[in-house]
Order: structure tokens, then C-alpha cells, then sequence
């Protein structure tokens, strides 16, 4: 059933952006592809990032990239196809395209730098020197001009002028862009305030500051999500742009800000973070970001924020402190978990407020807690990437 639901949305999609040429065979043709790219791409990250993703993380990441360059490939064939008065469906489509044009972007940008630094072209005094910050601004920058082109030719729209649009095209946008602003310099003054030695900490204290980021993220998305929605959009997108080019500079050693940029990440980093990628900073993004990219109205595109920026830190402060039984084979507790229900529910109820909502019924949304609280406690995945996930697709069969 699987295989003919994929069939039939390439095949719909296809005929969209080649004509009457793409059927059946083209289908299966094309899912044949787009399944070995997955599993090339899936063993292309285990491999070059060992210890850094679990397999079920590497899947998530391989089929992202690969919904994305199909997707991206349609657009194409369908701007070969198409006239000049379809302006009203690539500017409807405007965002999504700049999105796919960071991500592919941004993949073979990081692909390109690992692989230029692992020829040893550069030393260690060079990588941190300007050397070091030529080749990390010119291969970005390269591929940056490449994403605007393409972008620019597949919609005939300035990327430069929509994106400045998107920005500061309305009050209620230029209000959000501020408060954002606003909130990170109380942020950023609170840590250097209580910033220390992690070693001199305790343990529970390095969790609070580890789970203070969630906070901020809900204090600062949501309040996007409800009035700005494109800036939101946009936003996500550059902010993983933002931190895909750190990573490499931390990973890479490229730029005299490398070294504290590692020394910042590693006063956060847990187990998980192993290998030569530091990806909780990641997930935390990604886990705000998908359900708001994968686009809705309704109070779904928060499942992350409100998953990760609520419920995961009231589970996992009440569970340090509260906590005393605990579920089989994990470090969970069930007080945390009861924690974890609650505050989401809560969550909804406020957004739901917000928005002038009624929704679908407590009863309803009372079972999506309850579902998502139980994986969040016994799945061995990064929970800040699976739990916004299965808490959208709950949430969307529920509207």
C-alpha cells in the first residue's frame, strides 16, 4: 500500500511538471532512484560521520535530502514547461523553493569543505587564519550565488527583493523581528551573567542550562508562529544556515572563532554527541523547524515548539528532582513523564487562545500527550527530532 501511495504522488507530481509524457513507468522509474539515493546517502552519513547519528537519525536526514533535491528537481520541469503567467503560483510557492535551495545548498557546501579539508591543503595555523576563512567564504558564497540563480530562474522573482519583502513587509513582521531581538539580548546578558566552569556545576544546574535554550525557543517561536508566520518560516531556514556554517567552522578548525565556538558547544554536549558533529543544537532547531515547514494552519506546526520548548523541559526538570520510579530498561522517570503530559496539554490549550481555536476536543488532544509523553520516555532515538515528528502527524490525523 505504501509502495502504490508513493507511486501515485510521484506520478501526480510528475505529470504537474513534465505533461502527459510521465506515467506509470516514469513513476516507478523515479521511486526506484529516489530509494537507492536514500539508501546511498543514509550509509554516505554513518560512514563519514561515525558515531555522530544513530541509523534511524541518518534515515531522517538521507530522505529529507531526498524529498527535497525530487522536489526541487520537479520545480525545475515545471518552470521548462510553464509561462510567464504562473507568476501566481511561484510566488504562492516562494518559500518553499528558497528552503529547498538552502538545504541542497548547505549539503554540498559542508560535503565540499570536508572534502577539501580532508586533503590537508591547509595547516592547523592556516585553517584558523584568513586561508582558512578565504576557502569557508568562498565555497559558501559560491553556492550561495548558485541557490539565488536557480532560484531566480525557476520563479523569475528576485530572491533578494522577496526575502527583504517577507522581512519588513509589514508592521506585525518588523514588531516580531524586534521582540526577537529584544529577547536574545536578555538571553545573551543572563548567561554571560551566570556563565562558569561546567565542571564546577551541578549536575542538575547543567541541565537547566542546557534546557533554558528550549525555553527560549518556545518564547520566541511562539509568538512567530501566531503573528508572523512567513518571517517564521524564513527564519528557521536561516538560522540552520546559520548554524551549518558554525558547525563547520567548530568541525573543520576554519577561522579564528573556531576554537571558541568548539568551547561554547562542548559545555552543552552529552553522550549522544560522540562523533566529529555536535547535532543536539541541531535537533533543537530541526525539531521547531519541520512541523513549521511541512506548513498548516493548525496548531500542528508547534508540535515541535511545544514538545521541546514545554513539555521536554518541564519532563526533564520535574524527573531530575521529583523523580523516583522509574520505567523499565531507561532513565526516565514517570513523574516526569505525568510532567511531560501535562505541560503539553497545557501548552495546547494556551495556543489554542491565542488563536481563537476551539480545536478538535480535550479528549483528543489529552491521547496525543499521553502517546507522544510515552515515546519521549522510551525511545532510543534523539527525542528532540522524533518527538515533534510523531506529535505532527498525530496532530494532522486528528484535522
Amino acid at each position: 500500500m505504501l509502495w502504490l501511495a508513493c507511486t501515485v504522488a510521484v506520478g501526480y507530481a510528475g505529470k504537474s511538471a513534465f505533461g502527459d509524457a510521465f506515467g506509470l513507468t516514469q513513476a516507478i522509474a523515479v521511486l526506484l532512484i529516489v530509494s537507492a539515493a536514500q539508501h546511498m546517502w543514509r550509509n554516505e552519513i554513518l560512514r563519514s560521520l561515525p558515531r555522530s547519528f544513530t541509523m534511524g537519525e541518518a534515515a531522517v536526514f538521507a530522505q529529507g535530502l531526498t524529498l527535497v533535491a525530487v522536489d526541487f528537481a520537479i520545480q525545475i520541469g515545471y518552470r521548462l514547461r510553464s509561462d510567464e503567467s504562473d507568476s501566481a503560483y511561484w510566488e504562492s510557492n516562494m518559500h518553499v523553493l528558497c528552503l529547498e535551495a538552502v538545504v541542497l545548498g548547505l549539503w554540498m557546501a559542508g560535503s565540499v569543505l570536508a572534502r577539501v579539508m580532508a586533503t590537508g591543503v591547509l595547516g592547523k595555523r592556516a585553517r584558523r587564519g584568513i586561508p582558512g576563512l578565504t576557502v569557508l567564504g568562498s565555497v559558501l558564497g559560491g553556492f550561495g550565488v548558485l541557490a539565488l540563480a536557480l532560484v531566480s530562474y525557476i520563479s523569475q522573482i528576485n530572491p533578494v527583493r522577496w526575502i527583504l519583502a517577507t522581512a519588513f513587509g509589514s508592521a506585525a513582521h518588523i514588531a516580531v523581528l524586534a521582540y526577537w531581538v529584544a529577547l536574545l539580548a536578555v538571553a545573551g546578558a543572563i548567561y554571560a551573567v551566570a556563565q562558569g566552569d561546567v565542571s564546577e556545576s551541578t549536575k542538575f544546574m547543567l541541565h537547566v542550562k542546557r534546557k533554558s535554550y528550549h525555553v527560549l525557543a518556545a518564547l520566541m517561536f511562539v509568538p512567530g508562529w501566531v503573528y508572523a508566520r512567513p518571517l517564521l518560516y524564513m527564519s528557521f531556514a536561516v538560522a540552520a544556515a546559520c548554524f551549518v556554517v558554525a558547525e563547520c567552522m567548530r568541525a573543520l578548525d576554519l577561522g579564528p572563532c573556531s576554537t571558541s565556538i568548539d568551547g561554547f558547544m562542548r559545555r552543552f554536549i552529552d553522550y549522544r554527541d560522540a562523533g566529529p558533529v555536535v547535532t543536539a543544537h541541531f535537533y533543537l532547531l530541526l525539531g521547531c523547524a519541520l512541523p513549521v515547514w511541512l506548513g498548516h494552519d493548525s496548531v500542528a506546526s508547534l508540535a515541535g515548539v511545544l514538545s521541546l520548548g514545554v513539555a521536554d523541559t518541564a519532563a526533564s526538570l520535574v524527573g531530575m528532582k521529583l523523580g523516583r520510579v522509574r520505567w523499565p530498561g531507561t532513565t526516565k522517570t514517570v513523574e516526569g513523564t505525568v510532567a511531560f503530559c501535562l505541560s503539553l496539554l497545557a501548552a495546547i490549550g494556551v495556543v489554542l487562545q491565542l488563536k481563537g481555536d476551539v480545536g478538535v476536543g480535550w479528549y483528543w488532544y489529552a491521547q496525543v500527550s499521553v502517546v507522544v509523553g510515552v515515546l519521549e520516555a522510551w525511545t532510543e532515538q534523539n527525542d528532540n527530532l522524533v518527538v515533534p515528528l510523531c506529535m505532527y502527524a498525530l496532530m494532522q490525523a486528528l484535522s
